[in-house]
């Protein structure tokens, strides 16, 4: 049997955990409170009711923890995808226990 995939389909190269975290977003020298519904060391969605354009950049706060900068990658119906620029080791230290489950 031959399984022909989307060609947009794409496997993804970190693991997702669905959540629920209160976020902060940096634009610039302006704040707005954001929600995370799922992360990765690589990145996350968001829902932020604030039209950023895809390759926006911005640092985002989750959990109360060190900024870090991401880059919008996609923008549909008040939700965000999110890359964060730094890489996934340093990532992972800065979520702590959270980060090893996303491993």
């Amino acid at each position: 049997m031959i399984i022909k995939l989307n060609k947009g389909f794409q496997k993804r190269r970190s693991n997702r955990q669905n959540v629920l975290i209160k976020s902060k977003i940096d634009v610039g020298s302006y704040f707005f409170d954001a929600i995370a519904y799922d992360i990765s060391l690589r990145g996350a969605k968001i829902k932020l009711n604030l039209p950023l354009e895809r390759g926006s950049d911005f640092l985002i706060t989750l959990k109360d923890q060190k900024q870090i900068p991401s880059r919008v990658t996609w923008a549909k119906n008040g939700f965000m995808g999110l890359e964060f620029s730094y890489p996934p080791e340093k990532v992972k230290k800065i979520f702590g226990s959270l980060g090893d489950r996303l491993d």
